[in-house]
């Protein structure tokens, strides 16, 4: 490739990502809308895949857009993904849809049944429930169980670190490096229903997540139910084929 041939597919692809950026200031793209895939973006623009990934590294680059490698590239708020590691609810007020999470209550108990049997998580584990609201609504209730280390078990005398459980979680040497994630809909259990307002007929978003640890062994289980007015689950996968 020639030095002209590299210089015009920099140009195109900085004219590309410049196109995008005013769609975003002009909130064509707002917060968190998924974007086209690669191969849809580069026919929309008349350009080459390889020029139409220049320019979505350039906008990542300029903290407009981020990119989930196997689920395609979604808007993000001044830099601010909502999985931001800084913490969902940081990263959500940051972002411009602030959050507060209530604490509802911690305790230490015997890992459950479900979790010996599926995860072989065995001894004890600290039980973590909380409740995520925006303004006075409440979006979603989570319960985490993280197996009981001595670490952990002397930061939780004195409850999580700056209210985070990722944070305390890093302290305690239990940072996950992978994981299964499910989801399903469901209605909440009755001993969580009063926490979220809702009574035995409504459904919500059920999500279970299980983390593990450089080692295999699992460091969190999570159990979430998410008001589906506030949240939905998006996966895309591959490339969209050609049609003949």
């Amino acid at each position: 490739m020639t030095e002209q041939s590299i210089g015009k597919r920099k140009l195109a692809s900085q004219q590309v990502a410049d196109t995008i950026a005013r769609r975003i200031e002009l909130g064509e793209f707002r917060d968190g809308d998924r974007l086209a895939s690669e191969s849809d973006l580069a026919r929309e623009f008349g350009v080459a895949r390889g020029t139409m990934r220049s320019a979505l590294e350039i906008l990542k680059g300029q903290n407009l857009v981020t990119t989930k490698p196997g689920v395609g590239s979604f808007v993000s708020y001044h830099g601010h993904a909502m999985e931001s590691v800084q913490g969902w609810t940081r990263a959500t007020a940051q972002a411009g849809s602030p959050t507060t999470t209530e604490l509802i209550e911690t305790e230490r108990i015997a890992a459950p049944d479900e979790l010996r049997r599926a995860y072989g998580m065995q001894g004890d584990v600290h039980r973590i429930v909380r409740r995520r609201m925006s303004g006075a609504a409440p979006v979603s209730l989570e319960i985490s169980y993280l197996p009981c280390n001595e670490i952990l078990d002397l930061i939780m005398e004195r409850g999580l670190l700056g209210g985070s459980i990722s944070t305390t979680m890093k302290a305690a040497g239990m940072t996950p490096c992978g994981g299964v994630q499910d989801a399903t809909v469901a209605c909440v259990p009755a001993q969580y229903r009063s926490y979220l307002d809702v009574d035995e007929r409504e459904m919500f978003l059920e999500v279970r997540r299980i983390s593990y640890g450089e080692d295999g062994e699992p460091v969190e289980y999570v159990l979430s139910y998410l008001n589906p007015r506030h949240f939905s689950l998006h996966v895309e996968f591959g490339d969209r084929p050609e049609r003949g």
